[in-house]
């Protein structure tokens, strides 16, 4: 597993930009984190909400029904914060490096078999799939640079019948 730490010193905004230009580092589009998040969070929601439900229906409104509305509120704030800083592409010559949270994956570009340029491009998702049959998406960044990175980079793209044959198992 690689690990990778980056210790810069920062002494404005501007160094931030420099810093994250130089990493090539896309941020995902953060409408699409958004929107994902309000329905997880509404969902979350009506979980807590139904299991604390004899708290709500059958006492009066007090402090126990505050805390537990406060405590969603202020995790759902720190939850969404985290979604939209520590979500990003970073591209490099060899591999696209993922960063979700605090979890890295790496996708080297030779290990990309089949891109399916129809679906990413109506979806505005990169579907590709890798040299061991399995699945991969990747949210378009704003302005899809990733799509055109992959598309560019990945010299080990086979067409996709040629797909179909060597790997039957997988659906496309």
């Amino acid at each position: 597993m690689h690990t990778r730490i980056n210790i810069f010193l920062v002494k404005n905004n501007y160094d931030i930009a420099i810093i994250c230009k130089k990493m090539n580092k896309l941020p995902v589009d953060r409408k699409r984190t958004i929107i994902t998040f309000i329905i997880a969070d509404i969902a979350f929601a009506g979980l807590l909400f139904l299991s604390c439900i004899h708290l709500f229906l059958f006492t009066p409104f007090g402090p126990y029904q505050l805390f537990v509305i406060g405590a969603f509120v202020i995790v759902s704030l720190i939850m969404l914060a985290l979604s939209l800083t520590r979500n990003f592409y970073v591209l490099e010559n060899k591999q696209i490096v993922v960063v979700r949270a605090y979890k890295e994956m790496f996708y080297q570009y030779d290990d990309v078999v089949y891109i399916d340029k129809e679906k990413s491009e109506k979806k505005k998702t990169v579907c590709f799939f890798t040299n061991k049959g399995h699945t991969r998406y990747l949210p378009f960044d704003k302005d899809g640079k990733i799509y055109k990175e992959m598309v560019k980079k990945c010299h080990n793209v086979i067409s996709e019948e040629e797909f179909k044959s060597r790997y039957p198992q997988v659906k496309l």
